[in-house]
């Protein structure tokens, strides 16, 4: 075979790129492979290359290619967007780009398909992930070039057997689509379809799209997911009728202050590149925890290309935001890069007296010790200021109160302060059989501060509104800390590619909140109110009485690991687990009442999966997984009650189109979450381990694009979930709270073909069922209701755009939130709108 060698130059660049080899009939002949040429027969290709290839190109070549292909593109790491699909032309695509010379026979890559690459990478790691799956081998030749050839031995692997290359290719910043195909939300960078559980990605575009700011308002847009407000800087997320109670950043466990997520400005979606959200059990990903799922948020990295963003937005109730993005290359090679993020952003609400006010930075470096190793280092800062809202209560009989939806029971004087620090610093190694090696190090450190007017209401008349009120002063710091090292590695057995990962973690975890009350005006911490004429109540001059505490402290360290077994050319098997050692302590006191609870102990949470692929357009999957969640509740006998224990079976189809824009997701699951402590009727100072819940029910996705220029992203949720059994609750609802029905829907529709110029509209439905609370003797919901958005955008070029959305259109008046007869029922937004203006190069 004639051995023509190529290096990339301005002419290689005039003609688009570098020339990619194959070897075809003639051995005598090397011919350049191009996407147009591919789609020809043999005979065909030969005449096209004798004709005009040897004749016009031939002298120039023969000038300008005889040097050695160039090891520097071969080690330096460059961003590459290549799209899934047809193998061959992926790899003609990749070639221009990198400007590397690959040999091997068209045969080897006929009727096979790759996922593509998007992120950076060096040359052998982009080769080996678009490889991945196909059964070929790479061979590198002295002159630098590369040979493919059919791994001995083995069958032609399909694209369900696990990706040999865990480089950054999950990135969606720029990639102006609603859906991604890998996800980093498992122990390992991975395909979606390949995690048999339900996962969902919020892309870089679809926040941005729908100018979704915090994490409060992207998961309003998540399937699946339900929100429980405690006021405006304050929420709880649910999933499959359970609390969320962890969530996790760049794949680190943070978990939230007694149970709330609040809403500080290290979950302002402007720093990350994607919200990433797995439902169900993740006892192998966080060790302990509800058996609802987990959220997490992928940071935006540093790029080798410099990159501008500016965006300035403003809305009703005198909303104003603005970011300002910056990254780029800090030496010529590249090596050494960073990014810094900042963010304001002061608004009112249409709550009476209601604002809330942030500033955030955000900033990282990244550094390649070598092409393979990588250091990333930052730290995100958040400080504000808001007013707080407790919510409105229920009337004395279970109804809840129809009153303007700016009505506020607070005073001018309630305030909340709050800021929030992390620093984290990664350290990845890409190994030369494709695995990789992290080590990741995260501190958090959390602080705020409450005062309020009105923290409770007890409504003494619903005709005349009069109410007492109870003020309240509280504060709460909270400090996590995680360093957790895993190795994640192909390997060859039994003629088969597998994969495993394993891994060891440390998470600690301490929340101190102390609290009092103030005097009142009329007795004890109490004052007079009226809810449907509020008044401004005077601020106590100290807050002393009944002065008490919540402390929490949780210590879990950790072993796991996971295996990917290629039982046959379409059937994947997943075996893993995860072993921890706990330690939990609970400390609670209020004036000269105290409890002071721990406990200590190991369990092992198993998990168990099964993908098939039924097409390479689809997979058949089935799991089983389980988590743990220790109690601090004690028996009669003095002992500790051990861990309640979730298991989820769950049974799913995960599909899409073969160039990776369009995919889908159905399942079913089935929760049961067993040895619950409930108090013992016999002894009520005590309590029995014998509780049992469960939550079952269905849930399907769509996102991308079916059609050209038109993007869509929906996702519908049954759940349904009771009391199996409890003294008190047996045959209720765990979650009356969580409607039983959540649908949202939102869809682009782009009018010209130029991503970068036009017009283009947008358009979003939320929908969903009932909702109550009740108390034992009476019960207050709300019916369901539907929201309806639009949006009508316009983009000069690539660098500037401008939008304008309405939310809630046709002003349905309705509570978001029911939950305590005191407190905690909250209005949803009325109708509003917002402007933007974006501006990047």
């Amino acid at each position: 075979m004639h051995n023509t060698r190529f290096k990339k130059t301005r002419l290689a660049q005039a003609i688009g790129g570098a020339v990619l080899c194959t070897t075809l009939s003639l051995p005598s002949a090397l011919l350049p492979l191009t996407a147009h040429a591919q789609q020809q027969s043999q005979q065909q290709f030969q005449q096209q290359f004798q004709q005009q290839f040897q004749q016009q190109f031939q002298q120039q070549f023969q000038q300008q290619f005889q040097q050695p292909a160039q090891q520097p593109a071969q080690q330096s790491a460059q961003h590459f967007e290549v799209p899934a699909g047809d193998l061959g032309n992926a790899l003609s695509h990749f070639a221009a780009d990198s400007g590397v010379v690959i040999y091997f026979d068209a045969s080897l890559t006929q009727g096979k398909q790759t996922r593509g690459l998007s992120g950076d990478y060096n040359v052998e790691g982009g080769l080996r992930a678009l490889l991945s799956g196909s059964g070929l081998a790479l061979v590198k030749e002295a002159d630098g070039s590369y040979r493919l050839e059919e791994r001995p031995g083995d069958v032609a692997l399909s694209t369900v057997h696990v990706e040999a290359e865990w480089q950054r290719s999950v990135t969606t910043e720029d990639s102006d689509s609603f859906t991604t195909a890998r996800t980093t939300i498992g122990l390992s960078e991975q395909a979606i379809r390949d995690i048999p559980q339900s996962v969902s990605v919020l892309t870089r575009e679809k926040l941005d799209d729908q100018n979704l700011t915090n994490l409060k308002e992207a998961m309003e847009q998540a399937t699946g997911i339900s929100m429980m407000s405690y006021g405006p800087n304050q929420y709880q997320l649910r999933s499959r009728g359970y609390d969320i109670d962890s969530l996790m950043l760049d794949g680190n466990r943070v978990t939230a202050p007694y149970g709330a997520l609040a809403n500080t400005g290290l979950y302002d979606t402007a720093l990350y590149d994607r919200i990433e959200v797995m439902r169900g059990p993740t006892g192998i990903l966080m060790g302990s925890g509800e058996p609802s799922g987990t959220v997490n948020l992928a940071r935006k990295r540093a790029r080798r290309d410099f990159g501008f963003d500016m965006s300035l937005s403003a809305g009703s109730w005198d909303t104003y935001r603005s970011t300002v993005d910056v990254t780029g290359p800090l030496n010529e090679s590249g090596s050494l890069r960073g990014r810094i993020v900042g963010v304001y952003a002061d608004q009112e609400s249409f709550v009476d007296k209601v604002y809330a006010e942030d500033a955030i930075g955000y900033g990282t470096l990244e550094y390649d010790f070598t092409p393979d190793t990588t250091l990333s280092v930052g730290v995100a800062r958040q400080t504000g200021n808001s007013r707080p809202h407790s919510g409105l209560p229920v009337a004395s009989d279970g109804n809840l109160f129809d009153v303007d939806r700016s009505s506020y029971l607070g005073s001018s004087w309630d305030r909340t302060h709050e800021n929030a620090t992390r620093y984290f610093a990664d350290l990845e190694h890409y190994l030369d059989n494709g695995g990789i090696f992290s080590l990741k190090a995260n501190y958090i450190d959390l602080y705020r501060m409450n005062v309020t007017s009105s923290e409770g209401t007890l409504v003494l008349d619903e005709d005349s509104g009069d109410m007492l009120t109870r003020n309240n002063s509280w504060s709460n710091t909270t400090k996590s800390e995680s360093l957790e090292a895993s190795l994640t590695t192909p390997f060859h057995l039994f003629d088969a590619e597998h994969a495993t990962t394993v891994g060891a973690s440390y998470n600690k975890y301490e929340s101190h909140t102390p609290y009092a009350y103030g005097e009142g005006d009329y007795f004890n911490q109490h004052s007079f109110q009226n809810i449907y004429s509020p008044r401004e109540l005077p601020e106590p001059d100290e807050y002393s009485l009944y002065p008490g505490y919540v402390n929490a402290d949780l210590k879990q360290e950790s072993l796991y690991g996971q295996v990917n077994w290629t039982i046959m050319p379409r059937l994947n098997l997943v075996t893993g687990g995860r072993l921890d050692w706990y330690d939990i302590t609970s400390d609670l006191a209020e004036g000269d009442w105290g409890s002071l609870r721990s406990g200590d102990g190991r369990k092992f949470s198993p998990y168990y999966g099964l993908v098939y692929e039924a097409t390479p357009n689809m997979n058949l999957y089935a799991s089983v997984s389980k988590i743990f969640q220790p109690q601090t509740e004690i028996e009669s006998s003095g002992e500790i009650i051990e861990p309640r224990t979730g298991e989820q079976i769950e049974v799913g189809i995960k599909g899409g189109s073969s160039d990776g824009e369009f995919n889908w997701h159905l399942a079913v699951f089935n929760i049961e979450d067993q040895n619950r402590a409930y108090t013992d009727s016999e002894n009520s100072a005590f309590s029995i381990p014998l509780g049992e819940t469960r939550s079952r029910g269905f849930e399907a996705e769509i996102s991308g694009s079916p059609l050209p220029r038109l993007d869509i992203s929906a996702g519908y949720a049954y759940t349904d979930t009771e009391y199996r059994r409890d003294d008190s609750m047996e045959g209720l609802s765990l979650s009356p709270d969580t409607p039983r029905h959540n649908f949202n829907l939102w869809t682009r529709y782009r009018f010209s073909d130029d991503v970068n110029q036009g017009w283009r509209i947008g358009a979003g439905v939320n929908a969903v069922s009932r909702i109550y609370a009740e108390d034992g003797t009476n019960r207050w919901e709300q019916g369901g209701y539907t929201l309806l958005s639009a949006q009508l955008g316009y983009r000069f070029n690539e660098n500037f755009d401008v939008s304008f959305k309405g939310n809630n259109l046709t002003d349905e008046k309705y509570y978001s939130t029911v939950r305590a007869n005191t407190r905690h029922n909250y209005y949803g937004d009325p109708r509003n709108f917002s402007f933007t203006m974006n501006y990047n190069y």
